[in-house]
């Protein structure tokens, strides 16, 4: 049997059925807060904000055209990371993130959403705002 046949043969068994090489992730577009971020930490990053706000990706992004600026979320989201990173660069300026966190800092989305898409409030935030 020709080395080519048993090559090939060996390649289709070690794949299994149906199996399709994986996409490659399409370039980021349109990133203007998190710039100079790779794309992995940019979308790792996205997943927290979504999580931290209990939301899915359409939220802020328009399905099929996530560079989009038509949503108004996602200009709220914007302001909301450029105030999550000041407050860190001012507060926690020495502060090193371990791996799997945040590299915004010590303040996320999660410090005053957790989970739900209008921050929560404390007692003493409360009376603040009153």
């Amino acid at each position: 049997m020709p080395r080519f046949l048993i090559l090939g043969l060996a390649a289709l068994w070690a794949t299994p059925l149906g199996a399709q090489p994986a996409r490659p992730a399409r370039p980021l577009e349109n990133i203007k807060v998190l710039s100079g971020w790779t794309s992995a930490e940019v979308r790792d990053e996205m997943q927290r904000m979504s999580n931290a706000i209990g939301v899915k990706c359409a939220h802020c992004h328009v399905q099929g055209n996530f560079a989009s600026d038509e949503k108004r979320a996602k200009h709220t989201a914007r302001r909301m990371l450029q105030l999550t990173m000041s407050l860190n660069s001012e507060y926690f300026p020495g502060h090193l993130p371990a791996a799997g966190e945040s590299k915004l800092g010590r303040v996320t989305c999660y410090t005053c959403h957790q989970g739900t898409v209008t921050p929560k409030l404390t007692a003493a935030m409360g009376d603040l705002a009153r």
